[in-house]
């Protein structure tokens, strides 16, 4: 997020992208759900946009940066918390961490994209970003996975 990553304008920002809270998805895994969680619940009463989503943490980051004495994390962020997410076998459905794997394979264009102006900045990750996503749903049909597009209308 441009310029501000407050947990008040993570709740704005998905309240933005989600009109209704009947958009929302059903998870929405965050490294820093303990804090957002902690915003909502100190709002009990007032908003009930994110009732029924699970907000659990990443994996990644509950298993490496979260204490284990962090009371609140441990009781109402632990992706363990909810079966749903894990299969039969305990291996878990959702890549969690994707974010930060798709941040770091844009960090291997940072010397490209070091002094470009904003506009130029933009066009060239949007390109990148494509050609990344055409390779990757190339790979999953590959691979017998059926990979498909949400419409943006309805």
């Amino acid at each position: 997020m441009f310029g501000s990553e407050a947990v008040s304008g993570v709740k704005d920002f998905f309240k933005f992208i989600y009109r209704c809270s009947e958009d929302l998805p059903d998870v929405i895994f965050y490294d820093n759900n303990c804090q957002l969680q902690a915003h909502l619940s100190s709002e009990k009463g007032k908003d009930t946009f994110f009732e029924g989503v699970i907000l659990p943490v990443d994996v990644f980051h509950f298993k490496s940066k979260h204490s284990t004495a962090h009371e609140f994390c441990q009781k109402h962020c632990n992706p363990a918390m909810w079966p749903e997410l894990a299969d039969e076998d305990g291996n878990w459905i959702f890549n969690s961490s994707i974010a930060e794997q798709v941040n770091a394979w844009l960090g291997g264009y940072l010397s490209i994209v070091r002094d470009m102006l904003a506009h130029r900045y933009d066009f060239f990750l949007d390109e990148m970003i494509k050609r990344r996503n055409e390779t990757i749903v190339d790979q999953l049909y590959s691979s017998g996975n059926v990979p498909y597009i949400i419409p943006t209308h309805y």
